[in-house]
């Protein structure tokens, strides 16, 4: 009879945790498909199209340098590269820096998505036995934060000198 119950109570278990996993994996699959439709957008727009935050991207052609600007670089300015030789590789590695930070900060990005995806879906976090949820809430945001404020002036700094050099292109 006790064997009985057990196995009663345990397929309705089943059946509540089957309905209520259902539910809850259907909420992930929307939220994972959302971050790779972004996630898509944005590596699309860098690699296919050499996108960065700074706006711009150049060709050399020699002698001539073309300095594009927008997503479809339908703005594009030509100028002598061996008259402004040195601001011309200055722009070149300011805009290479650029790249390179924005391309670091993809795949960082990418890497917190778990982290994202744990906070808002508590039940399916790692360590929750050894980690509370607010905890890993709290070192999750600290992490997240920390890059934050170690990226953005990096940024202000790097399109600043982008937009020095080209002001100085185009004078």
């Amino acid at each position: 009879m006790l064997a009985a119950t057990h196995t009663n109570f345990a397929a309705t278990v089943k059946q509540i945790t089957k309905g209520v996993n259902a539910v809850m994996n259907n909420k992930i699959i929307a939220f994972t498909a959302g971050y790779a439709m972004i996630m898509a957008i944005l590596l699309v727009l860098t690699f296919n199209y050499n996108w960065n935050p700074s706006g711009y991207s150049y060709e050399l052609n020699q002698p001539e340098l073309i300095i594009k600007q927008g997503i479809t670089e339908s703005k594009q300015t030509t100028v002598n590269f061996n008259e402004n030789m040195s601001n011309a590789l200055l722009f070149q590695i300011a805009v290479s820096n650029v790249q390179a930070h924005w391309k670091q900060d993809l795949l960082v990005l990418s890497l917190f998505f778990p982290l994202i995806l744990f906070s808002i879906f508590k039940e399916y976090r790692p360590f929750k036995e050894v980690v509370p949820y607010k905890w890993f809430v709290g070192l999750s945001a600290a992490v997240i934060l920390a890059y934050v404020a170690f990226s953005i002036p990096d940024y202000v700094t790097e399109l600043d000198t982008v937009e020095r050099y080209v002001s100085s292109l185009l004078e």
